[in-house]
């Protein structure tokens, strides 16, 4: 296996505060790799970096041997950097399927000319969007509800949905941001086994912030452990369960 994501020394500050400091790890192409800590450890943070949104002060973040620290959001993306976020970000007004076709156009946007003029082109890209956005979300068993508003979905389908337009920008590293926040425990055991499911069925590698330990330890790995913005172990998910010093950070926080 070849690394797709490597973070070496990354440090960001806001102000006085250091939420994150020299963190360094590496995520192999096709990982399931998972990212915990307790509440304040920089998770978050680490996440806003790696997908664009804050710049490190210090350190870099590369995507395939290509520096992406310090890119817009938007180029980052481009490159194949998609994620979740911790709060939904969907447009509730907006139908089920209508999400999912925004984010397809990130990959097959049709020039203005063919737009304006309907031309044969802009009429086979509509048509292969159309029939892509559907596949993703009868595989995100929503696929009855694609002309519901978005708005109107349950909580655990709101979640599914994000995923699903987030796998439509066709990324090559998923990030999931708390994916797991606020489902029951049935609706946990299932996430595990989609993640599993998502990372064989598109051959991604996904990135992983959850509080939720069982979903942790039954869709991860490997685990990376930050506390107070460092990293302070890393190992499979048997290792980390009985290191020591991850169980007095946890102890320690609550």
């Amino acid at each position: 296996m070849t690394a797709l994501l490597e973070l070496k020394d990354v440090t960001r500050r806001f102000g006085g505060l250091t939420a994150v400091k020299d963190v360094s790890f590496t995520v192999e192409e096709g990982a399931l790799f998972g990212v915990i800590g307790p509440n304040g450890a920089g998770k978050t943070t680490l996440f806003n970096l790696i997908s664009g949104l804050y710049v490190p002060d210090t350190g870099s973040i590369a995507l395939a041997g290509t520096r992406v620290s310090g890119l817009a959001p938007h180029c980052v993306a481009a490159q194949g950097i998609a994620r979740t976020f911790q709060n939904i970000r969907l447009i509730g007004s907006l139908s089920v399927l209508d999400n999912i076709k925004i984010a397809c156009h990130m990959r097959r946007a049709p020039t203005l000319g063919s737009a304006v003029i309907r031309s044969a082109a802009f009429e086979r890209s509509e048509a292969d969007v159309h029939v892509f956005a559907l596949q993703l979300l009868d595989l995100l068993q929503l696929g009855t509800l694609a002309h519901e508003a978005a708005g109107n979905l349950p909580y655990g389908s709101q979640r599914r949905l994000e995923i699903a337009r987030a796998l439509a920008t066709e990324p090559r590293l998923l990030l999931l941001d708390e994916p797991a926040a606020g489902m029951n425990p049935q609706e946990s055991l299932e996430l595990m086994a989609l993640i599993r499911r998502l990372r064989d069925t598109f051959r991604l590698t996904i990135l992983l912030v959850e509080h939720n330990m069982k979903v942790v330890m039954g869709a991860c790995e490997r685990i990376h452990v930050l506390d107070h913005g460092e990293s302070i172990a890393e190992g499979t998910p048997e290792e980390i369960r009985g290191n020591a010093t991850v169980i007095e950070a946890y102890l320690g926080a609550g």
